[in-house]
């Protein structure tokens, strides 16, 4: 029965083994990234003591009190994304581009007039790109330590070969999609993640029966590559979507030294990851000529979340900041679909499944010094603190499913912290501006740096201001084909180039 199928289309999430729920989606979720304005991003985003800007105030709420005159302004963006891949020696570079309205606000400014210690009031609303995630890239070499093999059967250790058969009443029941459909799902029940990929591995011609161990529990063999040659690897990711964020503010500046501010924010995310690894090379004592495994992960969020803050002038001259970022409350779906092909057979596919699951991520603090040089200028210094141990998934009705994922996420992550630098000098109505940002490592395992540099200008016209901004940043990591059995490392090296334009105009 095994020798008439390898295509498998197919999907479920039961466990936090799974595909889905992973460090990496923590990282996703949490890892800031320098978004906004022309002025926000030509100064590093180094905001939080300052204000007065729209994207400063996704990070600072009292920001809305600083600005002198209602205002709106939007703000538009093109990323060029160009990710070099090192696989076993081997480098390899995509590029990748995007456009997007990176930021459209309104702010409204009340001034009181009965000189009472809160002289002035903001309101204002704020769309925010968080974070892009569009990016693609390549990871090609000869694998020498393990191949695909070794991924089904990590999975399908200790899981009776008979289990995974179809058999003909089966098919005579519910027809030969529906058979497949029927046992997957069975396995999904039985066995969680691991039942279904073992089904997927030996219904796919990777892996076979090999007995029992002294313990009694079910072992396989190598299929695929009974000889355990190296293999050719060519593994092509694929990542859109995007973070974005609503803010409603309400500050108000208290007397001449105090602002203070609160965000209530809604969230929407969206993320599609496709990665395809084609594996070949097997030898001359292999059962099959290569294989094909896709993985097709479609995500949609919506979350929840509040800020406060704050920003304090003790002289004329210098400006503190602190604010305080809750966490961001998710209600996700995912859609999670696989492809498995092994020397072009007929197969049969099977609609995906839904899963729906909880996300909460971990509060943020940050805190600010500006220096103000009269009319000539300014310097600022901002640190962002977020703990992403505290990232959590669940599914929201008392169930520990998540445990295990969320024990993994709080031993392997750690705190880190991004230092913003930004500074400008104005020459009458034309400012020259510049920044830098750098941001630790999140995983504790693996290596993750992102830093970069910035520099704009911007022109005011009197009744508006025309901002440009150019931002070189380069991100450093390392990632696994996958989380078991085929765990082999590739080093990513991103250098991205963002050019931001915004136009604002006062009310």
């Amino acid at each position: 029965m095994k020798k008439y199928i390898s295509h498998v289309l197919m999907a479920l999430l039961y466990t936090m083994g799974s595909y889905a729920q992973s460090m990496d989606d923590a990282i996703r979720y949490v890892r800031p990234e320098l978004k906004g304005t022309a002025r926000y991003m030509a100064m590093g985003g180094a905001f939080t003591a300052l204000g007065g800007d729209f994207s400063a105030i996704k990070d600072n709420p009292a920001s809305a009190a600083v600005f002198l005159n209602s205002e709106v302004g939007v703000s538009i963006n093109s990323i060029n994304n160009e990710i070099n891949a090192n696989y076993f020696g081997n480098n390899n570079t995509v590029d990748s581009r995007a456009f997007d309205i990176e930021q459209f606000g309104i702010v409204l400014v009340l001034n009181d007039t009965d000189d009472g210690d809160f002289t002035k009031i903001g309101l204002a609303y704020n769309y925010q790109i968080e974070q892009h995630f569009n990016e693609k890239f390549n990871a090609i070499g000869v694998n020498n330590n393990s191949g695909l093999d070794d991924y089904f059967l990590f999975h399908a250790f200790g899981i009776d070969t008979e289990n995974l058969r179809i058999r003909d009443d089966e098919i005579d029941r519910y027809g030969e999609d529906g058979a497949y459909r029927y046992v997957y799902d069975y396995l999904g029940g039985q066995y969680g993640f691991s039942g279904q990929q073992a089904f997927l591995g030996f219904q796919g011609y990777m892996i076979d029966e090999n007995g029992f161990d002294a313990n009694g529990n079910a072992i396989h063999r190598s299929f695929s590559n009974p000889e355990n040659n190296p293999v050719t690897h060519d593994f092509f990711v694929t990542h859109t979507g995007k973070n974005s964020k609503h803010s409603f503010t309400l500050s108000s500046q208290y007397q001449d030294k105090l602002y203070i501010g609160v965000n209530l924010n809604s969230h929407r995310s969206e993320f599609t990851r496709i990665d395809d690894l084609l594996e070949n090379n097997y030898g001359s004592g292999a059962n099959i000529n290569d294989s094909n495994f896709i993985n097709e992960l479609y995500t949609i969020g919506n979350g929840f979340s509040f800020q406060l803050g704050t920003i304090y002038k003790p002289t004329k001259n210098i400006r503190l900041g602190l604010s305080y970022q809750s966490p961001t409350w998710y209600e996700m779906t995912d859609e999670f679909k696989q492809y498995m092909d092994s020397s072009s057979r007929n197969g049969v596919n099977l609609d995906p499944i839904y899963f729906d699951y909880n996300l909460s991520t971990p509060s943020q603090l940050s805190g600010g010094l500006a220096y103000i040089f009269g009319t000539k200028g300014l310097i600022s210094v901002q640190y962002d603190h977020v703990n992403i141990q505290n990232t959590s998934f669940d599914i929201g009705n008392g169930d520990d499913n998540f445990i295990n994922q969320n024990k993994k996420i709080e031993s392997t992550l750690q705190a880190a912290g991004t230092l913003k630098v930004g500074g400008e000098y104005r020459m009458n109505q034309l400012s020259l501006r510049g920044g830098y940002f750098k941001q630790n490592s999140f995983n504790k395992l693996s290596h993750d740096l992102s830093n970069g540099y910035s520099l704009g200008l911007g022109y005011d016209f009197g009744g508006s201001t025309l901002s440009m901004a150019l931002v070189q940043q380069e991100r450093q990591r390392s990632e696994s084909l996958y989380q078991e059995g085929l765990t082999d490392q590739f080093s990513l090296k991103n250098e991205q180039l963002q050019f931001v334009v915004s136009y604002l105009l006062k009310l």
